[in-house]
């Protein structure tokens, strides 16, 4: 129990996805600025992360009984889209809402892609791989609301010309990273 709540924990701070691997970065700076969606963003990235380590875990164990290892990201990419999809489906059935933006940034999200090779690569069990999962979920969304914390302090202040937008947010994400490497 207690090596979970540490992958877990590892997953959020010291093994940020967002922040130390800079996977993912790309939806979490560019999306880091609606606040209103921030959760919602979020946990449907917790949640495709952690169903598709359910099922890439028995995934590649077929791969590896098949010596099929050089097929890996293809199939996991293609279970990323499914799962998505499925997510998606699930949505408009329940919700009666789409997923609508959030269905491409959740399919591409390199996130759950790398979380999926670093399971595999690891050789984690089952549930270290979902304990994994749920940390790196969970650990986005953390990323989300430090930039959404980092842009509202950015928006008071002055910026010169050259480092607004992009180039302060970089900076700013770089400090937390610097910040991240104290929990290992």
């Amino acid at each position: 129990m207690k090596e979970i709540l540490l992958l877990i924990l590892a997953g959020v701070l010291a093994n940020n996805y967002a922040f130390e691997k800079f996977l993912g970065v790309t939806p979490m700076l560019g999306y880091s600025r609606r606040n209103h969606k921030l959760l919602a963003m979020g946990l449907a990235v917790t949640l495709v992360t952690v169903l598709t380590a359910a099922i890439a875990w028995p995934l590649q164990s077929l791969l590896e009984k098949y010596a099929l290892g050089y097929l890996q990201v293809l199939v996991y990419v293609a279970l990323i889209l499914i799962v998505v999809y499925v997510v998606e489906l699930i949505a408009k059935a329940a919700l009666h809402q789409c997923l609508g933006i959030y269905f491409p940034l959740l399919a591409l999200n390199s996130t759950v892609l790398g979380l999926a090779l670093e399971n595999a690569a690891e050789g984690y069990s089952y549930g270290q791989a979902l304990a994994a999962a749920l940390g790196a979920g969970l650990g986005f969304l953390a990323a989300l609301f430090l930039m959404a914390g980092v842009n509202s302090r950015i928006a008071q202040k002055h910026v010169p010309s050259a480092f607004q937008g992009l180039p302060i947010q970089l900076l700013a994400a770089s400090i937390i990273a610097m910040v991240l490497v104290a929990f290992k």
